[in-house]
């Protein structure tokens, strides 16, 4: 069904009318809903009523009618009217008990339902010879966002992102897990094609307001993975997806030999930007950037998270990796003594017995590692 019929449809019904949808489509029976959709600035009453009809050929085509039953008023004023009275009770005692299988502010399906549509939808996409997909996504900054802007800015950025995803993947297909961060499953072929118009869409923010998407995908092969640890791959996926291109060779599409990934972490930004402001926490990122660049002076320099940032040194700086690992060291060492900013730093090299994964992961835990060090150095 076309999602653009119901963009206007009152956020309270939008889990009512996906279901609705999702059994129409896949069990057959008839298609029975009623919901509210705002026209001229007030919500109308409409009942959808569909069934499926056969062709001769075999082909289904589905019939759905649209019937306008009136204005939906809140205030009793309908009381007249018995049947849109009783319409319009029963949407309004919607709105007080939606359901819990939905998330409050965008209707999409919770987390809990989502894996048990995930789980249903995965197996129809692999039993018809396609490979399913999980992809996360969530914006780089919200919390932020929402210091800035209010929160009631913010959840209208989720609100509009989550109608977007509905419009490429269907309403079922999405879930709001929490915050920000959203999962989705889909088949390979759409997911790469989504990806694209989502990165393209995100320009949709002016550069004072704009938030880096991030985007996770999963090529979820392994039947015998649960979609709950699809999901968390597919969250790994997100974080490594920002940096990954850069070691891939797009002459042949295989991954260099030889290459190092440096993760490194801002300490005790939460307390400089709880204590010093957030002016001040922006501008400690922006000296901790600097003092990283001017070290891997030959490498690309990502930022994938609000404090944390990766290196991927190949070529010259690949083979000097361990002394410019040793410089961030020595400066944390005069750091300490003069209170500056300290970087946390993990390094781990890409050999021929690993994926990329397996590299950020093992240079990850060695800045955790060397996190908590410095902090036992400093207190």
């Amino acid at each position: 069904m076309d999602n653009n019929m119901y963009r206007d449809a009152h956020p309270d019904d939008l889990a009512s009318i996906g279901d609705a949808a999702y059994r129409f489509a896949t069990e057959g029976g008839v298609y029975d809903v009623v919901y509210r959709s705002k026209r001229d600035g007030e919500y109308r009453i409409i009942h959808a009523y569909g069934k499926h009809v056969y062709k001769e050929d075999g082909t289904r085509l589905a019939f759905v009618w649209y019937t306008d039953q009136g204005a939906f008023v809140a205030d009793g004023k309908n009381e007249k009217d018995g049947i849109l009275n009783v319409l319009k009770n029963q949407l309004a005692e919607r709105s007080i008990s939606i359901k819990t299988g939905h998330d409050y502010l965008t209707g999409l399906p919770s987390m809990t339902y989502f894996f048990e549509l995930a789980d249903a939808g995965c197996s129809k996409i692999r039993n018809s010879g396609r490979l399913p997909v999980i992809l996360f996504t969530d914006f780089d900054g919200m919390k932020v966002y929402n210091q800035r802007y209010g929160l009631e800015e913010g959840d209208r950025v989720l609100k509009a992102f989550s109608e977007e995803i509905v419009d490429l993947f269907s309403h079922e297909n999405c879930s709001r897990f929490s915050a920000d961060h959203f999962c989705i499953y889909t088949d390979e072929e759409k997911a790469h094609e989504a990806v694209k118009k989502l990165i393209e869409n995100n320009s949709r923010f002016d550069s004072e307001k704009n938030m880096p998407l991030r985007i996770g995908m999963y090529l979820y092969e392994d039947p015998s993975i649960s979609i709950s640890g699809a999901c968390d791959r597919a969250i790994d996926e997100s974080r490594i997806k920002v940096f990954y291109q850069a070691v891939v060779r797009t002459a042949n599409g295989k991954v260099c030999h030889e290459f190092v990934i440096v993760v490194l972490d801002v300490n005790d930004l939460k307390k400089i930007n709880d204590t010093e402001g957030h002016e001040a926490g922006d501008k400690c990122i922006c000296d901790a950037c600097e003092i990283i660049c001017r070290t891997f002076k030959r490498s690309p320099v990502y930022r994938v998270g609000g404090d944390e940032f990766v290196v991927i040194s190949q070529d010259e700086d690949y083979a000097h990796s361990e002394e410019l690992v040793k410089m961030i060291a020595q400066h944390n060492e005069e750091a300490l003594i003069n209170g500056e900013i300290i970087i946390a730093c993990g390094m781990a090299k890409y050999d021929k017995e690993t994926c990329v994964a397996e590299v950020f992961e093992a240079a990850d835990k060695r800045m955790y590692e060397n996190k908590k060090y410095l902090k036992t150095r400093k207190g």
